[in-house]
């Protein structure tokens, strides 16, 4: 995050704990947790510093505020009003990606002491308001943050992770684990397609490698997994297939039967290859120099003919129903195809001149 955008949720961090009555161990505990993760030790020190001294009041002291002890706290309507103040500043500079992680954060930092006041979600409102939050999203963060039973979490946008077998989910999605103490729940945000994910045991998880806290929620992101003590690991792919299993209105299957391939000189290049998956999934291909993994990705995808077997895509034929499956699948390859000698446009021009011979050249360009 930038300077900017870090004295904003200091800022804002500071306002949420000087409600009612003022910042908490555990408060000050996740500021310094959150700001050890984003930042070294000694600028993350500067940002406490400058989060303590906000949320103390010390330099806000005016003649308009009531007396808690021995310092002074703002009356509801000058915080509201940098509340706003700072919220519009957060929104010029962040996507609506980082605004959502935001209201993540302080609905963490509330959940840090269970403290959620009515003038403490009063900022938070403001926040999601300012951002431009449905209400529906608004509502699924706030379950996901504060609530920790399969039942509380028992929502559309959250996916569970669990060993209880006889688990009672209507809403949710569910993926069953081997002996895991408490679940794991991963909540995705559909505007912004974000996934956040928290464990509610006690066991060592790992999330890609780093060790997973049971009171902090973590970004899931593109590439994720989570290896568990026992059990297989839960991969990003698994979770975002789980929640296009629900959304997918063309669902494809790919199936391969008896794959065979020789090539021209007689050598065997393939042999039996047998297999079927669904839509959602990323699959591995794993193997040797020369086993054959270049040879069976040309023929899955069309450029090779099998000598036998077939490969169909929702039933139909890829290599003797070519027409029919136009469109439906692509092959990249990881050898580039630019010119080095051409610049970016050069080449993207280039390639369109020769697609697309027939357009004009300013719709070319």
């Amino acid at each position: 995050m930038s300077e900017e955008i870090l004295k904003a949720l200091m800022q804002l961090f500071a306002l949420i704990v000087k409600q009612d009555e003022g910042m908490l161990s555990g408060e000050k505990e996740y500021v310094e947790s959150f700001l050890s993760q984003q930042l070294n030790q000694e600028t993350a020190n500067e940002y406490l510093q400058l989060f303590e001294k906000q949320a103390t009041g010390s330099d806000e002291a005016e003649g308009d505020g009531e007396e808690t002890g021995k310092r002074k706290r703002l009356t509801s309507v000058k915080d509201s009003v940098r509340v706003l103040g700072i919220c519009k500043k957060i929104n010029k500079t962040l996507t609506q990606e980082q605004k959502v992680v935001v209201l993540v954060r302080l609905f963490e930092l509330l959940n840090a002491e269970g403290s959620f006041t009515p003038q403490r979600m009063a900022i938070i409102n403001t926040c999601a308001d300012v951002f431009k939050l449905s209400t529906e999203e608004f509502k699924s963060i706030e379950t996901f943050v504060l609530k920790n039973n399969t039942k509380e979490l028992d929502q559309h946008e959250i996916l569970l992770v669990s060993s209880e077998v006889n688990v009672e989910i209507e809403n949710a999605k569910f993926i069953n684990t081997t002996e895991l103490q408490g679940i794991i729940a991963i909540l995705r945000v559909p505007s912004v397609d974000l996934y956040f994910l928290k464990y509610t045991g006690k066991e060592t998880l790992l999330l890609n490698g780093l060790v997973i806290n049971n009171r902090r929620i973590y970004l899931f992101a593109g590439g994720s997994s989570v290896k568990m003590p026992k059990g297989k690991p839960v991969y990003y792919s698994d979770v975002v297939a789980h929640f296009l299993a629900d959304s997918t209105a063309n669902k494809i299957s790919f199936e391969v039967n008896d794959l065979n391939f020789k090539f021209p000189n007689g050598h065997i290049g393939l042999r039996n290859i047998s297999f079927s998956e669904g839509h959602g999934k990323l699959i591995g291909i794993m193997g040797a120099s020369g086993a054959g993994k270049t040879t069976l990705l040309n023929v899955l995808c069309g450029l090779e003919k099998p000598s036998e077997g077939e490969v169909l895509i929702n039933g139909l034929n890829l290599h003797t129903e070519k027409k029919k499956l136009e469109g439906v699948i692509g092959y990249i390859p990881q050898d580039d195809l630019l010119i080095e000698e051409l610049t970016v446009f050069e080449n993207l021009y280039f390639n369109a001149k020769l697609c697309f011979r027939d357009k004009p050249e300013k719709e070319l360009v």
